[in-house]
Parts: structure tokens; C-alpha cells; sequence
């Protein structure tokens, strides 16, 4: 899978409004029963009917092996490193969120640890937006530590912005609050926000709730949410915890169990552990081996077939809030400079479009997704997907679906650009040099992807080498010499909330801070209109906001949307509950409710 934005309304939750809206769209849904060879088809299920897929009365105690597809390097969803889905699968069970999005993209209030709603005020011309939440009274840390303000305060602290020193993958929403403060021994909790900062999206805060109190035993704020990324979670405010020694050396095997100090609900399975297998194309083998029992790959046509003739498996394909993407690395010389003003400079934003316009995506979809899925369909919009409110076409117009090389040449030609379809001069008459593109090690599906832009820029005169990546976090991050990119494709994977959720993924910010901004696009409309989003009471204001953002970085090239991907999930059919949650929370959304049927 790709990469979270667990708060943007990561996609983030925006306003109630908008969730409602969406969850009234229809999207494609297809599953079958893997006891016979069948075709999986049934296309059409209502995005409202996907919370009760799988829904039954399980036994209590069992253990159940879950499949990640990436090695878990990072514990902290929170940070620019940690931000990743599959290492956020192993943490949903145990740092808990405020609201939980649902398979069709509602948000419910996690009662386990809420007593009841939270209390808004709106803002007025002389009182801030101010909300009020109350902590169950028995919510508490698995050492018996409780549930406070506190941990609402570390969470606001350290994602505010106000201390550059703190790894955040956003500073959305948290950045507009003025004060956190608590009261009734800590059980209360207000946020104030600032006078002239009211925030839409304010369902989409206290994702990932982090204890304050082992916190303080590390450090100040920036040096302690750095240690909580490095090391596995000591403690559960959730109905799991790791267990003893639960994590292996090589941090491929993942062992969770009951927590038995939790507060709510206590979870039907006594362990459910998480497997690392990078290469998925091996997943497959694994579910028909009974080496797990699931799976949550990204689909590809040999996968599909493979999970349709495994008997006694269940399979679903959904189009949910999952979008893949091709992003460039705008401190690259070549498409930009170490000065956010240098992407701006004619001859780069030229090379930069040209090489969009360049690739033929609905070409890609035909050769990979579309072999599996007919209603798969090229993405022109980085904002929303289809079924969300506001979703227009703002890219084809420029970068037609199925290329245009001869546009793409006239481009560079015009730019002053030699070489054109052999080996590509600048306008300086510098050689415009190979790019490293990058992708997850044991996608077949983004190597396909890598491998068709690379021979699209070879006409253009471009070299493009081609290579994986073990870590996305951490070349999406560049934290090394082994992990950086030039060009990179993976996928976003939102929430219900597109208002905020976009803004830390294009606004301006700054070097060795990029938050989810990694290739460092800036503009100053864009910034300004992101930020619009957040604060405007008018939803049709705020689709307007986020359409003249998404134009202007189509017009930028920074990114290059390919499509609406399919998620695909696939467990043993003796499992109850189990369901896909194509948000980015994931199918262990409901953790605790599964079960053996």
C-alpha cells in the first residue's frame, strides 16, 4: 500500500457535510468465494452497504496471522517517517483515535475512550471555535497510568509547528489552536483555537493518541516523538498490545495480544500477529499455505487469478480513497534548485510538464489495473476522488490521458531545449542528467508503472533509471545516502476529510521539514487557498478552494495523478468481521471485532 495522511482529514475528514455526501456515492465493489475458481464479479455495491460486509457472531480467544507489506522501521504514524499505512495497521489496535473512519467513509466516535459526543462552540467575531471532550472516567495506559489531557497536549505540542525541531508529517488543524487544557482530574479536555482560525475539519484531531507519560521520560517534546518512532509502543491505550519480545530482530514478524488491561470492549482474539512479506506476488502462496490468514495487497491481474482458485478464501475489490501518483523531487536541479524559487524558473517548469505529458496513463491502466478491474479509470484530480463531493477533471486538458509526445517535444522545443528525442540539452546547453526513479521493493504493479515512464522519457531524449526502494518513509524523506529519489510513484491513502487533509502535502514549508510536502512544491496561491479550505464555512467555497489548488499544481507539474487504485482484501472465510476499510486506517480499523466465526 502507499503512504497515510492521517490528518488531513488526511484526506481528512471534512466537515460532516462533506462525509455525508460521500457516503451516499456508489463505488465498485467485487468479491467472491475462493471454494471455486469463481470470476468475482458483482459490481455496484453501495459505498453505504461496505460497514456490514463480513458481519458475524464470533468465538472469543484464537490467534490470526495479518499480512503487511513492508517491514515495520517506524512506530510513530504521526511523524514524516512513521507516516506509512502498513506500519499505521500494526498501531491502530493500540494508540487509539478520537473518531474511527468507516468502510464507507462516516466517522464514529470511539466510545471506548469518548464519553460522549464532544461539545462544539462555533466561533463568533469576539469568541474563538472552542471544543470540549470528555475522556471515559476507566480509560487508562496499559500500565495503569490513565488517559488525560495530557496526552491530548503532547499530541498538540508536538504537531503545532511552533518547534521546528519535531518530526510531524503535518501541522494541519493543530498549527489554528491556541490552547489545550485540561481539568476534572484530567478527564476533560478544551481546545481553544485561535480568534481567526475556526477549523472545518477539527473530527479529523487526535488521530494516533501518543502517552504523555512515557513520553517525559525521553526527553523534551521533539526528542521524545523521535523516540516513540524508533521504538515499538511500551504501552496500549487499545484492546491490543505488543507482546513480550513480540518483535523480531528483523522486524518482519510482529506479535500483538489481548491487552488485559483495557477499558472497553476487550477484543475477541487472543493475538493477531503481522507478517511482513515485501514481495507481494508471494502473499498468494502464503494465504493458501495457511502462513496467514489475510491479505490486503495492491491488486494486479496473476495476484487476482491466484486468490480466486485458493479455497476456502474470501475476496473483495473496492474503489475507495486510494490514489497513486508519480511525484518529482523539486530540490533536483533539473526540475527545480535548493531555493523554492528556482522550480519556478520557465525552462524547468517546461521539462517538468513535458515529461507529464509525455506518458500515456490511460495506456498504463489498460496493460495493469483495467485487466482486472473495467471500471478502473484515469484520475484528474489530487484533491478528491470520484464520489466525493467537488471532484472535477483538472488535469486531462494538459496531460492527456493517453499522452501526447509530439505536444511533449513542442514543449521542450519551444523552452530552448536540444537533443529533443535523443539526448536531452538544456537551454544552457547543459545535459539534462539521469534521473533515479524509485518504487517499493516487490511492487510488480509501480514497477510496471516505473518501467512504461522510463520508456516515455527515453523519446524524449531522458534517462530514467529504474530501482526499489526498501523504505519508503525513509527515501520519500531522504533521510540517507541509499534512500533518495529524483522521480518516485506511490499512493496516498486518505481519509473522508479532503479539506485539510491536502494542505500539508503542497503547502510551502522548509528545508529538512517537509512534513508530507517531500518533494518541497511550493506556491504562494496554492498555500493561500489550502488554507482557505480549513477555515471557510461555505462547502462550495471550500470545493472551489481546493479545484483552484489542484489546477495550479497541474499547471506546476509537481505531481502527476494516475488513478483511483483498487484495494483488494482477501482472508479465510472462517473469519467473522474481518473487512476492507479503504481509508487510510485500513482494514484493522475494527481490530478488536475480529474473530473465528
Amino acid at each position: 500500500m502507499g503512504v497515510s495522511r492521517r490528518t488531513l482529514a488526511l484526506q481528512t475528514g471534512a466537515i460532516a457535510a462533506a462525509v455525508a455526501l460521500a457516503a451516499t456515492a456508489c463505488g465498485s465493489s467485487k468479491s467472491g468465494g475462493g471454494s471455486t475458481t469463481g470470476s468475482g464479479s458483482g459490481a455496484g455495491t453501495p459505498i453505504a452497504d461496505r460497514n456490514s460486509v463480513n458481519a458475524a457472531t464470533v468465538k472469543q480467544g484464537g490467534k490470526i496471522t495479518w499480512t503487511i507489506e513492508k517491514t515495520v522501521q517506524d512506530w510513530n504514524p504521526l511523524t514524516s517517517l512513521g507516516n506509512t499505512f502498513d506500519y499505521a495497521q500494526t498501531t491502530n489496535g493500540i494508540y487509539p483515535d478520537v473518531y474511527v473512519p468507516q468502510p464507507d467513509y462516516s466517522l464514529v466516535l470511539n466510545t471506548d475512550l469518548m464519553a460522549g459526543d464532544p461539545v462544539v462552540t462555533n466561533a463568533t467575531s469576539t469568541e474563538p471555535q472552542k471544543i470540549v471532550y470528555k475522556i471515559q472516567p476507566n480509560a487508562k495506559w496499559s500500565d495503569g497510568t490513565p488517559v488525560t489531557a495530557d496526552d491530548f497536549i503532547y499530541l498538540w505540542q508536538a504537531q503545532n509547528g511552533t518547534n521546528p525541531n519535531v518530526d510531524v508529517a503535518s501541522t494541519t488543524g493543530y498549527s489554528d489552536v491556541a490552547s489545550v487544557t485540561g481539568s476534572d482530574n484530567g478527564k476533560t479536555v478544551t481546545v481553544a483555537f485561535k480568534q481567526d482560525k475556526p477549523f472545518s475539519d477539527w473530527k479529523s484531531l487526535f488521530t494516533s493518541i501518543l502517552p504523555a507519560h512515557v513520553a517525559k521520560q525521553h526527553g523534551d517534546v521533539a526528542a521524545s516523538f523521535t523516540w516513540l518512532d524508533a521504538n515499538p509502543p511500551t504501552v496500549s491505550a487499545g484492546p491490543f498490545e505488543i507482546a513480550p519480545g513480540g518483535v523480531s530482530a528483523d522486524k518482519s514478524l510482529i506479535k500483538t495480544i489481548k491487552n488485559p488491561q483495557y477499558y472497553g470492549k476487550p477484543a475477541n482474539l487472543d493475538e493477531v500477529d503481522f507478517r511482513a512479506i515485501t514481495d507481494s506476488s508471494q502473499e498468494p502462496t502464503a494465504l493458501a499455505n495457511g502462513e496467514v490468514d489475510g491479505i490486503y495487497p495492491q491488486p494486479q491481474l496473476d495476484l487476482v487469478n491466484r486468490v480466486k482458485s485458493i479455497a476456502g478464501v474470501d475476496y473483495h475489490i473496492n474503489q475507495g480513497l486510494v490514489w497513486e501518483h508519480i511525484d518529482l523531487n523539486l530540490r533536483n536541479s533539473a526540475f527545480g534548485g535548493p531555493a523554492d524559487a528556482d522550480q519556478t524558473q520557465p525552462a524547468k517548469v517546461a521539462l517538468r510538464q513535458a515529461m507529464f505529458t509525455a506518458f500515456d496513463r490511460l495506456g498504463l491502466l489498460n496493460r495493469t489495473i483495467k485487466q482486472f478491474d473495467s471500471d478502473a479509470a484515469v484520475l484528474n484530480n489530487r484533491m478528491v476522488v470520484p464520489g466525493q463531493p467537488g471532484y472535477q477533471d483538472n488535469a486531462s486538458a494538459m496531460y492527456p490521458e493517453s499522452g501526447d509526445l509530439n505536444k511533449a517535444k513542442q514543449l521542450l522545443t519551444t523552452a530552448g531545449y536540444k537533443g529533443v528525442g535523443t539526448a536531452l540539452v538544456d537551454p544552457s546547453g547543459k545535459a539534462v542528467p539521469a534521473f533515479s526513479m524509485r518504487y517499493t521493493v516487490g511492487n510488480q504493479l509501480r514497477q510496471d508503472t516505473c518501467n512504461l515512464f522510463a520508456q516515455a522519457m527515453k523519446q524524449l531524449g531522458i534517462t530514467v533509471n529504474v530501482s526499489s526502494t526498501d523504505a519508503l518513509g525513509k527515501t520519500l524523506t531522504q533521510s540517507d545516502a541509499q534512500h533518495t529519489y529524483d522521480i518516485i510513484v506511490f499512493a496516498w491513502v486518505d481519509t473522508p476529510f479532503p479539506n485539510s487533509a491536502n494542505q500539508p502535502l503542497y503547502t510551502t514549508t522548509t528545508q529538512g521539514n517537509p512534513q508530507s510536502n517531500y518533494g518541497y512544491y511550493s506556491n504562494a496561491n496554492v498555500d493561500k487557498w489550502l488554507a482557505d479550505a480549513t477555515v471557510n464555512p461555505d462547502q462550495t467555497a471550500r470545493e472551489k478552494d481546493l479545484n483552484q489548488a489542484d489546477a495550479q499544481i497541474t499547471k506546476d507539474a509537481y505531481t502527476l495523478p494516475l488513478y483511483q487504485k483498487p484495494t483488494m482484501i482477501a482472508y479465510k472465510n472462517t473469519l467473522g468481521n474481518v473487512r476492507d476499510n479503504p481509508t487510510q486506517i485500513g482494514p484493522t480499523y475494527n481490530i478488536a471485532q475480529w474473530g473465528q466465526k
